[in-house]
């Protein structure tokens, strides 16, 4: 724990941000993790039509692939994804959204962006840009951080 009272309040803070999940769009049924694997699919296909590699989603979670083919399958059972062979590397396998899918994103997206549009109603627009500019600031300075580490 710290020292001083306004850091031991910034960390209870962040703590709880953490427990209550604020970041996760809220789908029944749906890890956190896969509906995150849904949005790079969506994302990466939207600027290469031949979909996703398993190694790709797994860079751009920063974990290894091994924990991304696991929900990977678990989409890909509930008709969320589709994989099949890249025509042009046979070697690959990629990864695309089927219908289903595509819907269950959107409809994440939109759970996201309502409960960020809440935030905003219910601090007011002064207050809401004035937490973006603190939050850019304390991710500027984590992250100024972590580089000297």
């Amino acid at each position: 724990m710290s020292d001083t009272p306004k850091a031991q309040r910034l960390m209870e803070v962040f703590n709880r941000f953490r427990r209550v999940g604020c970041y996760k769009p809220a789908l029944e049924g749906m890890k956190s993790s896969e509906i995150k694997v849904l949005f790079i699919i969506r994302r990466v296909s939207c600027e290469d039509s031949r979909g996703v590699t398993i190694s790709a989603i797994s860079n751009m979670m920063e974990v290894t692939s091994p924990t991304v083919t696991p929900l990977v399958r678990s989409l890909e059972k509930r008709g969320l994804v589709t994989r099949y062979t890249d025509e042009q590397d046979r070697r690959a396998v990629r990864i695309k959204l089927t219908e289903q899918g595509e819907a269950i994103t959107r409809k994440a997206q939109e759970a996201y962006t309502r409960r960020f549009n809440g935030l905003i109603d219910y601090l007011g627009e002064e207050k809401s840009g004035q937490l973006a500019d603190l939050l850019e600031q304390v991710f500027e300075y984590l992250d100024q951080q972590q580089a000297r580490s």
